[in-house]
């Protein structure tokens, strides 16, 4: 089945593969719960709820998921669990349900620390701090967001504490912040330097001449935008 679901793919591409692919899953779920196989049935529930949330049956989606994820954990399959839950999380995340989506993503990061998975965590710490910034709560923003750039410190991933950094920024101004984030802003700067990002260098150095501009200091904004002007075009996409 992963080899004809791959072979599919490669040759029709994502879109006009899915309605085979949906019959294919669904085969393979008849069979799953038919032989009372609950690792195979939670497979093929993600892939049909993958399915669903691609063509907006999102209700469907949902429904799936909590399947896939209650048979995940009736195996204590941790890795059909995370990706139940945090699929949760993102399909909350895309009906603007910011509560919801920081609770499952939430659910999802307890089993990635559980499990020492660090990278997974540092990115779940960042679901959860965006959720929270699109719901406006800036403190709980701020501890996520935060979190966030420790771990990747931790892991020793620099460019991903600069953007976690970067972060922190961006909801200290939208708390009203604007000096400190002034002050974290230039901190993500000297952080996405050292990482040898430049397009991350570009898009700091443009958000500080945002904030210096609000600050009243245009002499600095235009400084700072010439910088990030110039990194732009020393690293092209």
């Amino acid at each position: 089945m992963a080899a004809l679901t791959r072979t599919l793919l490669a040759h029709q591409g994502a879109e006009a593969a899915a309605p085979d692919l949906y019959a294919l899953h669904g085969l393979v779920l008849e069979v799953a719960e038919r032989r009372e196989l609950p690792r195979e049935k939670a497979a093929a529930l993600l892939n049909l709820a993958d399915l669903d949330g691609q063509a907006g049956r999102t209700a469907q989606a949902l429904t799936r998921y909590r399947g896939a994820l209650e048979a995940a954990r009736s195996v204590k399959d941790p890795v059909a669990t995370g990706r139940a839950l945090e699929s949760l999380g993102g399909t909350y995340t895309e009906l603007g349900d910011w509560q919801r989506a920081a609770d499952w993503y939430g659910r999802a990061l307890e089993l990635r620390l559980a499990r020492d998975e660090g990278t997974d965590a540092a990115r779940l710490y960042g679901r959860i701090g965006g959720a929270h910034t699109y719901a406006g709560r800036w403190g709980d923003a701020l501890k996520e967001w935060r979190a966030a750039a420790r771990t990747y410190r931790r892991l020793g991933d620099v460019a991903g504490q600069a953007r976690a950094t970067g972060e922190v920024a961006r909801v200290q101004e939208y708390a009203g912040r604007p000096e400190e984030a002034l002050r974290t802003c230039r901190e993500a700067v000297e952080t996405a330097r050292k990482a040898g990002d430049g397009r991350l260098e570009a898009a700091l150095q443009l958000r500080i001449a945002d904030t210096l501009e609000r600050l009243g200091d245009p002499a600095a904004a235009r400084l700072h935008r010439a910088v990030g002007e110039r990194l732009l075009e020393d690293h092209p996409e």
